[in-house]
């Protein structure tokens, strides 16, 4: 089995496990351990913080532990979390031992991430390949995972889905022992190149509008079209499946990123201003399609180029940054369109028409941050 492979099965079981479980924390948290709505906000809100820290550990764990040690450590630490919080019944401990989870899975993005730059860091298109693969493998978890977990849950109940979980979440250690390791620096400075940080800048925004995929979404269509939160579903389903089937095909096709990268952010805010005039579930599903497709290209080039702008001795710690940066961007584009949509909410032009601008001020800045692209391989021996 070659390495891309091993990737995209240690990605499916991480989303399998993953899946089963986050779909109904916040659920769960408000019927079964009975906290008021208020907690779950805060518990939301702590998971970000949390993220952004853990970013930051996980870039100085990386290069000094290694990367195959740090993502050991953390898939077992994040099964001890899950398995504790399956046999206490305490609300608040449980929440705890569930953000803690979330603190390692945090850890073990930077080591992953990292890890395949270690492996295809000689040719980019090496590594719009390998995240390719890597996002096949993770969709193809989150596909089947909340329908597993929606089974468990309401005929065995959350404990027991915490369990389940715990037990599938070690199943990746059979894999990540099989990978070649890698270890950079032991400094704790952060420092990144001036090319990497101008490059971070239009990703923050990009990532304002990929998390528009959740919050947003659900929101605006379950209020103006009305549609169901099962129909809002299904769309989340096709944008699942999409990747699953195409990922891998167009993963191979779009290597020059200094068109695509521009194109698929360009992609992303036409689909998303179509929003506002979208009256019907037919036009829904093929936005929708749109939307995906966006995704399909930005998200590969926009880990592979960032990736390639790291230097191998730093390299956990540049993605914590990298990490940091999207972690924010899907913070505050939650934010934003929740603060819109007080004012905005039936005003469908207007709220869409600023939303979807991240996509055009993000496909702008990346063609002026990539006019000089070079990836930084040269650097790293």
């Amino acid at each position: 089995m070659n390495d891309i492979n091993k990737i995209a099965l240690i990605g499916a079981f991480r989303a399998l496990g993953g899946s089963l479980v986050w779909p109904f924390i916040g659920y769960a948290l408000y019927s079964v351990y009975k906290l008021p709505l208020t907690f779950v906000s805060i518990f939301y809100l702590l998971q970000g913080i949390l993220g952004l820290i853990a970013y930051y550990i996980g870039g100085i764990l990386t290069d000094s532990l290694g990367r195959r040690k740090s993502m050991t450590i953390a898939i077992v630490l994040s099964s001890i979390s899950l398995l504790l919080a399956s046999q206490i019944s305490l609300p608040v401990l449980v929440s705890s031992l569930i953000l803690a989870q979330t603190f390692f899975n945090d850890i073990y993005f930077v080591s992953s991430t990292s890890i395949v730059g270690d492996m295809f860091e000689d040719k980019l298109d090496s590594l719009i390949r390998a995240f390719s693969r890597q996002r096949v493998g993770i969709n193809a978890g989150w596909a089947v995972g909340p329908l597993i977990g929606g089974y468990i849950f309401q005929v065995l109940g959350f404990n027991k889905l915490l369990f389940i979980a715990s037990i599938i979440a070690l199943v990746p250690l059979y894999f990540v022992r099989m990978l070649p390791d890698f270890k950079g620096g032991v400094e704790v400075s952060f420092k990144v190149s001036r090319t990497l940080l101008t490059f971070l800048v239009p990703t923050a925004l990009i990532f304002m509008l990929m998390s528009q995929l959740g919050f947003g979404l659900i929101t605006y269509y379950t209020t103006i079209p009305h549609f169901s939160v099962l129909q809002v579903s299904l769309l989340f389903m096709v944008n699942g499946l999409m990747i699953v089937v195409l990922q891998d095909y167009i993963g191979k096709l779009i290597t020059d990123v200094k068109k695509y990268l521009p194109l698929g952010c360009l992609i992303y805010g036409v689909s998303y201003f179509s929003i506002a005039f979208i009256t019907d579930y037919v036009e829904a599903v093929v936005d929708i399609i749109f939307i995906t497709l966006a995704e399909i290209i930005v998200s590969p080039l926009v880990q592979a180029v960032a990736t390639s702008l790291t230097e191998r001795r730093q390299r956990g710690k540049q993605i914590g940054v990298f990490g940091i940066f999207t972690s924010l961007g899907r913070v505050l584009g939650s934010s934003l369109t929740s603060y819109l949509m007080t004012f905005f909410l039936y005003s469908p032009v207007i709220l869409w028409g600023l939303i979807s601008s991240l996509g055009f001020i993000s496909a702008l800045l990346f063609f002026l941050s990539l006019r000089s692209f070079k990836p930084a391989q040269s650097q790293i021996r």
